[in-house]
């Protein structure tokens, strides 16, 4: 099975979303979480709630004891070490790649776990 990784706070976490994961934040946001970042090609930058939301969301599948309240701690220890807001983005459109929302970049003719 297709993941990412990413380390925070000193600890790896594997992630990706899962059918059940994507409607859960459909419900949540009230928009498919995809849309939330496609918006950002209008200069339109993502809540950090919805942020919070689909990171917590993409730990359920490896790690579903994290909360989103453990997970609002999380991004502060994250943002604590250095980390930032933006940084997160492209891990979460890593995300949104490794869980179907589009097609695997293909080289050499194998497909990048990553």
């Amino acid at each position: 099975m297709l993941f990412t990784e990413q380390t925070i706070a000193g600890k790896e976490y594997k992630l990706r979303l899962g059918a059940r994961d994507i409607v859960s934040l459909e419900k949540k946001l009230g928009a498919n979480p995809m849309d939330i970042f496609m918006r950002i090609e209008q200069g339109q930058l993502p809540k950090l709630e919805a942020v919070i939301l689909i990171l917590q969301a993409s730990m359920n599948k490896y790690h579903n004891k994290m909360t989103v309240d453990k997970v609002y701690d999380l991004y502060d220890e994250y943002v604590a070490d250095g980390g930032t807001f933006m940084d997160l983005i492209p891990v979460l459109l890593e995300v949104f790649k490794v869980s179907g929302f589009f097609k695997q970049e293909e080289s050499d003719g194998e497909v990048d776990p990553n």
